[in-house]
């Protein structure tokens, strides 16, 4: 590290943990024996830190460690274009290849994946990552490696209908000609993703959600053909395994980082790419308009080719979204529809790559929430989403009458019950109830589901009361109407639902033990039935 050098220095006065400095002095002297090395760091302004406070700061470092390993504190900066002293020329370093001088691009923060940087390390990934979300671009790739960040506002234009389908020709290899029409585009023979990797010429699209989702997808495709080919006829002792035709997307992230909304992007590209492969098998289909000939159905408006199946079954995929929101996701501090449990999506495809199902699994629900919510934070949206918009006949139905969000001790403990990103809990219950009719649940099971969202609510509200004959060892349900609501809504008597819950049944030795529970108990008990 010599005189003139642009570096980061580490600063705790700075939000970003690092701020611009040059070294502009250098001296080597001993100190109690040993050789070290002052380095004195002066700021250098930069249009990001513009608002940094002048400093000069001198680092004492043991000079044998200077030479031998990188200083904590200090990091090498990657020149911007606008900096570099050799014409805007900027260092790039890729895996496989020397060191090479590249012209500093048009793209924004250098590079589109950091490891085409130089120096790679904590500060230049932060503010690679700052200058491109300053100019709306939240993609960032590092090797097979996809970053996002949250813009926290709408952005249709990265997610149209146009920009899909670029990424979507772009993974299968073919190019937008002038002159040339869709279906000529269409035409034109695919390149495998592995062979256009090492294309230097061929200029491939930024990063994007849209890209991870399609290398997965292309990747599935590939194994399945090589596995068709190497079958086990085929193939000779000692071959390798085909490519696995099974591929994983992990998403995570930080609360409010955009984990749920990234999901559903994937989600919808994959139903995008089966829709476009159904269509494109049916205009192989002798007999279709595509192929030249006249179009044969089993019956009328039904084509032979079972596209409106495979579109059904791709909505589905799509509408179980909602559901799982409203039933798995509250507002917390950070973050209006924060996902309060871990899932596992699972999408199945035709050797044709076609979806033709997929589940969901679920795990480690927040279970605590549905009983004593932060201040600041909601309970489960399902709960406002069904006083919000119950009908008249529900209301009379569940019970709830006039009853609202204050009314229930669930709800109220926070002191919180509105969305702060616009959402309106109605509009998010009528897409619940166009999810469940979607995914075919029937009517009596919707009407069962309210109805024991209902009976939740008041579980939450009622009393337990000691018996004071035996010193409140024992106690009873308060008869009132968040105990005789609950009973009803449960489909039990209201005797049936104290005896489950101020007594305890022992099975021991051959004989049935009946032990009363105190109202504490009693409450744990309730508690344990709201989860």
């Amino acid at each position: 590290m010599e005189v003139g050098a642009h570096v980061w220095l580490r600063s705790k006065s700075s939000q970003w943990g690092w701020v611009p400095a040059v070294l502009v002095k250098k001296t080597e002297t001993k100190e109690k024996g040993r050789d070290v090395t002052n380095l004195t760091f002066q700021d250098e302004s930069e249009g990001h830190y513009d608002k940094i406070q002048p400093f000069e700061e001198t680092l004492t470092i043991d000079t044998l460690a200077l030479q031998s390993s990188e200083i904590d504190d200090v990091k090498m900066r990657n020149m911007d274009a606008g900096d570099a002293k050799d014409g805007g020329y900027e260092g790039i370093s890729s895996p496989g290849r020397a060191l090479v001088k590249k012209k500093a691009s048009s793209v924004v923060g250098g590079v589109d994946d950091l490891i085409g940087l130089m120096h790679l390390h904590e500060p230049a990934i932060l503010h690679s990552l700052r200058i491109r979300y300053d100019k709306d671009i939240i993609y960032t790739g590092t090797g097979p490696i996809l970053i996002a960040i949250n813009p926290f506002k709408a952005m249709p234009k990265l997610y149209s209908k146009e920009g899909m389908e670029s990424y979507r020709m772009q993974g299968e290899g073919i190019q937008e000609r002038p002159g040339l029409t869709r279906k000529q585009s269409l035409m034109q023979v695919g390149v495998r993703m592995s062979a256009r990797a090492h294309d230097d010429d061929r200029k491939k699209l930024p990063p994007h959600v849209y890209q991870t989702a399609d290398d997965a997808y292309r990747a599935m495709m590939r194994g399945i053909e090589d596995r068709r080919i190497m079958s086990p006829r085929k193939r000779k002792d000692g071959d390798s395994d085909p490519d696995p035709t099974d591929q994983s997307i992990l998403v995570s992230g930080e609360s409010g980082a955009g984990k749920t909304v990234t999901t559903k992007i994937c989600l919808n590209y994959f139903a995008v790419l089966s829709r476009r492969k159904a269509q494109s098998l049916n205009a192989d289909m002798p007999g279709t308009p595509e192929s030249g000939g006249s179009r044969k159905t089993t019956s009328p408006g039904v084509v032979a080719s079972g596209v409106e199946d495979r579109a059904s079954i791709e909505q589905q995929v799509l509408q179980s979204n909602p559901i799982l929101e409203a039933f798995g996701n509250a507002r917390t501090i950070r973050n209006d529809n924060s996902s309060r449990f871990g899932k596992f999506i699972e999408v199945r495809f035709t050797t044709k790559g076609q979806l033709c199902g997929g589940s969901v699994e679920t795990y480690l629900l927040e279970k605590i929430r549905l009983l004593k919510p932060s201040n600041g934070e909601r309970n489960y949206h399902v709960f406002y989403q069904l006083l919000s918009s119950a009908t008249d006949q529900e209301r009379s139905d569940f019970r709830l009458d006039q009853l609202f969000f204050e009314d229930f001790k669930l709800l109220s403990h926070s002191g919180t019950y509105d969305r702060r990103d616009g959402v309106l809990d109605s509009d998010n219950h009528e897409e619940m109830i166009e999810a469940m009719d979607t995914m075919n649940f029937p009517d009596d099971a919707q009407h069962s589901l309210m109805r024991l969202v209902s009976a939740i609510l008041f579980l939450g509200n009622m009393t337990f009361l000691p018996n004071e004959a035996d010193h409140g060892e024992s106690c009873t349900l308060q008869r009132d109407a968040a105990s005789i609501n609950s009973a009803f809504l449960l489909g039990v008597t209201f005797d049936a639902l104290d005896k489950a819950l101020t007594t305890r049944i022992i099975n021991a030795a051959g004989e049935t033990l009946v032990k009363p529970l105190n109202a504490q108990q009693a409450s744990k008990a309730c508690e344990a039935l709201i989860k």
